[in-house]
Protein backbone atom coordinates (compact mmCIF):
# COMPACT_ATOMS: atom_id res chain seq x y z
CA UNK A 1 0.00 0.00 0.00
CA UNK A 2 1.66 3.34 -0.99
CA UNK A 3 2.69 5.78 2.36
CA UNK A 4 1.00 9.19 2.17
CA UNK A 5 3.67 11.74 1.79
CA UNK A 6 2.73 15.54 3.06
CA UNK A 7 5.07 18.42 2.80
CA UNK A 8 4.24 19.96 6.27
CA UNK A 9 4.04 18.92 9.62
CA UNK A 10 0.83 20.63 10.08
CA UNK A 11 -0.62 18.44 7.69
CA UNK A 12 -0.70 15.49 9.77
CA UNK A 13 -3.10 14.94 12.62
CA UNK A 14 -1.47 12.65 15.77
CA UNK A 15 1.73 12.24 17.53
CA UNK A 16 4.21 9.89 16.27
CA UNK A 17 5.81 7.16 18.00
CA UNK A 18 8.99 7.63 15.57
CA UNK A 19 10.22 10.31 14.02
CA UNK A 20 13.09 9.98 11.65
CA UNK A 21 15.52 12.95 11.04
CA UNK A 22 16.25 12.54 7.50
CA UNK A 23 17.90 15.99 6.71
CA UNK A 24 20.89 17.31 6.33
CA UNK A 25 22.39 18.00 9.73
CA UNK A 26 22.42 21.38 9.45
CA UNK A 27 18.76 21.31 9.42
CA UNK A 28 18.32 18.77 12.18
CA UNK A 29 18.13 21.02 15.38
CA UNK A 30 15.29 22.55 13.57
CA UNK A 31 13.64 19.78 12.45
CA UNK A 32 13.98 18.71 15.79
CA UNK A 33 12.27 21.52 18.01
CA UNK A 34 9.63 21.00 15.51
CA UNK A 35 8.52 17.43 15.81
CA UNK A 36 9.18 18.01 19.99
CA UNK A 37 5.75 18.36 20.48
CA UNK A 38 4.25 15.84 18.31
CA UNK A 39 6.01 12.83 19.97
CA UNK A 40 4.12 10.32 21.86
CA UNK A 41 4.56 9.76 25.39
CA UNK A 42 7.04 7.16 24.70
CA UNK A 43 8.22 8.59 21.35
CA UNK A 44 11.35 8.76 20.21
CA UNK A 45 13.77 10.22 17.60
CA UNK A 46 16.57 8.69 15.20
CA UNK A 47 19.34 10.41 14.06
CA UNK A 48 20.41 9.47 10.35
CA UNK A 49 22.63 12.52 9.54
CA UNK A 50 26.51 12.36 8.50
CA UNK A 51 28.15 14.11 11.29
CA UNK A 52 27.44 13.46 15.25
CA UNK A 53 23.98 15.24 15.79
CA UNK A 54 22.61 13.11 18.48
CA UNK A 55 24.03 15.62 21.30
CA UNK A 56 22.79 18.63 19.96
CA UNK A 57 19.25 16.43 19.41
CA UNK A 58 19.31 15.23 22.92
CA UNK A 59 19.56 18.40 24.39
CA UNK A 60 16.04 19.08 22.88
CA UNK A 61 14.40 15.80 23.44
CA UNK A 62 16.43 14.41 26.00
CA UNK A 63 18.72 11.25 25.79
CA UNK A 64 16.32 8.91 26.06
CA UNK A 65 14.61 9.81 23.32
CA UNK A 66 17.24 9.78 20.85
CA UNK A 67 18.49 6.54 19.01
CA UNK A 68 21.68 7.17 17.17
CA UNK A 69 22.08 5.74 13.66
CA UNK A 70 24.39 5.35 10.78
CA UNK A 71 24.14 5.10 7.07
CA UNK A 72 26.68 3.30 5.55
CA UNK A 73 25.85 3.91 1.99
CA UNK A 74 25.84 6.48 -0.19
CA UNK A 75 23.56 8.67 -2.54
CA UNK A 76 23.42 11.61 -4.78
CA UNK A 77 20.18 13.73 -5.10
CA UNK A 78 19.52 14.52 -8.74
CA UNK A 79 16.44 16.40 -8.57
CA UNK A 80 14.11 17.14 -5.61
CA UNK A 81 12.41 13.64 -5.03
CA UNK A 82 15.23 12.17 -7.47
CA UNK A 83 18.38 9.97 -5.97
CA UNK A 84 20.67 7.37 -7.08
CA UNK A 85 22.39 4.95 -4.77
CA UNK A 86 25.82 5.18 -5.32
CA UNK A 87 27.60 3.33 -2.85
CA UNK A 88 25.92 0.07 -0.99
CA UNK A 89 26.22 -0.66 2.58
CA UNK A 90 24.46 -1.17 5.65
CA UNK A 91 22.66 0.77 8.49
CA UNK A 92 23.13 0.84 12.05
CA UNK A 93 21.48 1.68 14.86
CA UNK A 94 21.68 2.24 18.90
CA UNK A 95 20.75 3.32 22.14
CA UNK A 96 22.54 6.27 23.42
CA UNK A 97 23.42 4.29 26.43
CA UNK A 98 24.52 1.19 24.87
CA UNK A 99 21.74 -0.83 25.78
CA UNK A 100 19.89 -3.21 23.22
CA UNK A 101 16.43 -2.57 23.82
CA UNK A 102 13.04 -4.30 22.01
CA UNK A 103 12.39 -0.17 20.57
CA UNK A 104 15.79 -1.01 18.65
CA UNK A 105 15.19 -4.75 17.68
CA UNK A 106 12.04 -3.46 16.41
CA UNK A 107 13.52 -0.44 14.98
CA UNK A 108 15.84 -2.91 13.14
CA UNK A 109 13.21 -4.77 12.18
CA UNK A 110 11.60 -1.85 10.00
CA UNK A 111 14.60 -0.43 8.61
CA UNK A 112 15.79 -4.02 7.44
CA UNK A 113 13.12 -3.77 4.14
CA UNK A 114 15.37 -0.60 3.53
CA UNK A 115 18.98 -1.96 3.69
CA UNK A 116 20.23 -4.49 5.65
CA UNK A 117 20.39 -3.26 9.66
CA UNK A 118 22.72 -3.94 12.80
CA UNK A 119 22.12 -3.06 16.17
CA UNK A 120 24.81 -1.65 17.88
CA UNK A 121 25.96 -1.53 21.60
CA UNK A 122 28.44 1.03 21.02
CA UNK A 123 26.50 3.62 18.88
CA UNK A 124 29.21 6.45 19.70
CA UNK A 125 32.12 4.08 18.76
CA UNK A 126 30.37 3.41 15.45
CA UNK A 127 29.25 6.93 14.59
CA UNK A 128 32.59 8.39 15.37
CA UNK A 129 34.40 6.15 13.12
CA UNK A 130 32.15 7.21 10.37
CA UNK A 131 33.13 11.15 11.46
CA UNK A 132 36.81 10.37 11.15
CA UNK A 133 36.13 8.73 7.36
CA UNK A 134 33.44 11.81 6.61
CA UNK A 135 36.16 14.71 7.99
CA UNK A 136 38.42 13.40 4.96
CA UNK A 137 36.15 12.42 2.31
CA UNK A 138 33.36 15.14 2.69
CA UNK A 139 35.90 18.77 3.40
CA UNK A 140 38.51 17.47 1.39
CA UNK A 141 36.07 16.95 -1.44
CA UNK A 142 34.27 20.34 -0.57
CA UNK A 143 37.88 22.54 -0.74
CA UNK A 144 39.43 20.53 -4.06
CA UNK A 145 36.09 20.05 -5.81
CA UNK A 146 37.20 16.87 -6.86
CA UNK A 147 36.05 13.32 -6.32
CA UNK A 148 37.82 11.03 -3.87
CA UNK A 149 39.41 8.29 -6.45
CA UNK A 150 41.22 11.72 -7.83
CA UNK A 151 42.39 13.24 -4.35
CA UNK A 152 43.98 10.21 -2.97
CA UNK A 153 46.11 9.20 -6.00
CA UNK A 154 48.28 12.30 -4.52
CA UNK A 155 50.17 11.44 -1.78
CA UNK A 156 50.29 14.79 0.21
CA UNK A 157 46.48 14.62 0.48
CA UNK A 158 47.07 10.80 1.74
CA UNK A 159 48.96 12.01 3.78
CA UNK A 160 46.60 15.05 4.90
CA UNK A 161 43.75 11.97 5.31
CA UNK A 162 46.12 9.75 7.76
CA UNK A 163 46.71 12.96 10.04
CA UNK A 164 43.06 13.97 9.82
CA UNK A 165 41.97 10.76 10.85
CA UNK A 166 44.69 10.17 13.32
CA UNK A 167 43.51 13.42 15.32
CA UNK A 168 39.92 12.32 15.71
CA UNK A 169 41.04 9.20 16.61
CA UNK A 170 42.95 11.05 19.42
CA UNK A 171 39.91 13.28 20.20
CA UNK A 172 37.67 10.26 20.35
CA UNK A 173 40.57 8.54 22.56
CA UNK A 174 40.58 11.32 25.17
CA UNK A 175 36.25 11.11 25.28
CA UNK A 176 36.12 7.51 26.36
CA UNK A 177 35.38 6.66 22.86
CA UNK A 178 36.17 3.08 21.31
CA UNK A 179 36.03 3.64 18.00
CA UNK A 180 34.72 0.36 16.10
CA UNK A 181 35.81 -0.68 12.39
CA UNK A 182 34.59 0.95 9.38
CA UNK A 183 32.00 -0.72 7.69
CA UNK A 184 33.15 -4.11 10.09
CA UNK A 185 36.29 -4.45 8.71
CA UNK A 186 38.26 -0.98 8.64
CA UNK A 187 40.18 -0.59 11.78
CA UNK A 188 40.94 2.78 12.07
CA UNK A 189 43.86 2.00 14.23
CA UNK A 190 45.72 0.88 11.51
CA UNK A 191 45.61 4.45 9.85
CA UNK A 192 46.74 6.13 12.98
CA UNK A 193 49.55 8.02 12.90
CA UNK A 194 51.68 8.80 16.13
CA UNK A 195 51.27 12.96 16.78
CA UNK A 196 55.60 13.23 15.74
CA UNK A 197 54.97 11.30 12.61
CA UNK A 198 52.24 13.55 10.77
CA UNK A 199 54.75 16.04 9.31
CA UNK A 200 57.18 13.68 7.55
CA UNK A 201 58.77 10.46 8.06
CA UNK A 202 59.14 7.31 6.07
CA UNK A 203 58.73 3.50 6.90
CA UNK A 204 57.33 0.08 5.48
CA UNK A 205 54.18 0.55 7.91
CA UNK A 206 53.27 4.02 6.84
CA UNK A 207 53.75 2.91 3.13
CA UNK A 208 51.24 0.02 4.18
CA UNK A 209 48.86 3.24 5.25
CA UNK A 210 49.28 4.51 1.85
CA UNK A 211 48.12 1.50 0.10
CA UNK A 212 45.03 1.14 2.64
CA UNK A 213 44.19 4.86 1.10
CA UNK A 214 44.75 3.99 -2.43
CA UNK A 215 42.63 0.98 -2.28
CA UNK A 216 39.92 3.54 -0.51
CA UNK A 217 40.55 6.17 -3.23
CA UNK A 218 40.07 3.39 -6.26
CA UNK A 219 37.25 1.42 -4.80
CA UNK A 220 34.90 4.82 -4.03
CA UNK A 221 36.81 7.01 -6.89
CA UNK A 222 33.42 8.22 -8.45
CA UNK A 223 32.28 9.43 -4.91
CA UNK A 224 31.57 12.96 -4.74
CA UNK A 225 31.54 14.65 -1.36
CA UNK A 226 27.89 15.56 -0.22
CA UNK A 227 28.98 19.29 1.29
CA UNK A 228 30.36 19.90 -1.89
CA UNK A 229 27.02 19.19 -3.41
CA UNK A 230 25.60 21.71 -0.58
CA UNK A 231 28.21 24.69 -1.47
CA UNK A 232 27.31 24.18 -5.07
CA UNK A 233 23.77 24.27 -4.43
CA UNK A 234 24.13 27.23 -2.31
CA UNK A 235 23.12 25.53 1.34
CA UNK A 236 24.94 25.96 4.52
CA UNK A 237 27.70 22.74 4.40
CA UNK A 238 27.91 20.63 7.53
CA UNK A 239 31.42 21.69 8.29
CA UNK A 240 30.06 22.73 11.69
CA UNK A 241 28.98 18.69 12.59
CA UNK A 242 32.01 16.97 11.42
CA UNK A 243 35.42 18.55 11.11
CA UNK A 244 34.29 21.57 13.65
CA UNK A 245 32.65 19.38 15.58
CA UNK A 246 36.16 17.38 15.92
CA UNK A 247 37.90 20.58 16.70
CA UNK A 248 35.03 21.39 19.29
CA UNK A 249 35.32 18.44 21.33
CA UNK A 250 39.38 18.52 20.54
CA UNK A 251 39.65 21.54 22.40
CA UNK A 252 37.55 21.07 25.12
CA UNK A 253 39.49 17.81 25.91
CA UNK A 254 42.83 19.67 25.45
CA UNK A 255 43.85 17.69 22.22
CA UNK A 256 45.33 19.95 19.40
CA UNK A 257 43.34 19.43 15.66
CA UNK A 258 45.19 21.95 13.66
CA UNK A 259 44.55 20.05 10.16
CA UNK A 260 40.71 19.50 11.07
CA UNK A 261 40.75 23.16 12.42
CA UNK A 262 42.15 24.56 9.07
CA UNK A 263 40.01 22.39 6.92
CA UNK A 264 37.02 23.62 8.68
CA UNK A 265 38.45 27.24 8.29
CA UNK A 266 38.98 27.04 4.22
CA UNK A 267 35.26 25.26 3.86
CA UNK A 268 33.71 27.96 6.02
CA UNK A 269 35.97 30.49 4.05
CA UNK A 270 34.48 29.22 0.68
CA UNK A 271 30.95 29.12 2.51
CA UNK A 272 30.90 33.21 2.55
CA UNK A 273 32.79 33.74 -0.59
CA UNK A 274 36.17 34.42 0.56
CA UNK A 275 38.20 31.53 -1.25
CA UNK A 276 37.56 29.68 -4.25
CA UNK A 277 37.28 25.92 -4.64
CA UNK A 278 39.94 24.33 -6.14
CA UNK A 279 42.80 21.32 -6.24
CA UNK A 280 45.36 24.16 -5.00
CA UNK A 281 43.14 24.64 -1.56
CA UNK A 282 44.76 20.87 -0.84
CA UNK A 283 48.20 22.10 -1.56
CA UNK A 284 47.85 24.99 0.43
CA UNK A 285 47.02 22.79 3.34
CA UNK A 286 49.69 20.53 3.14
CA UNK A 287 51.94 23.42 3.25
CA UNK A 288 50.16 24.63 6.74
CA UNK A 289 50.29 20.82 7.93
CA UNK A 290 53.94 21.05 7.25
CA UNK A 291 54.07 18.04 4.69
CA UNK A 292 55.61 20.08 1.80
Amino acid sequence: MPAAAHVHLEEVEGSFDVAYLAMKATGVEEATRQVAPRLAADGYAVTLQNGVVEDCVAKILGRERVVGALVGWGATMHAPGVYEMTSRGELVVGELDGRVTPRVQALKAVLDAAAPTTVSANIYGVLWSKLAINCVITALGAASGQLLGQMLRRTDVRRLALTMISETIDVARASGIRLEPVGGTLNLERLYLPPGRRSGGLGLDLAVKHAIMLLVGLRFRKLKSSMLQSLERGRRPEIDFMNGYVVDRGREAGVPTPVNAALAAMVREIEAGQRPITPDNLAELAVQAGHK
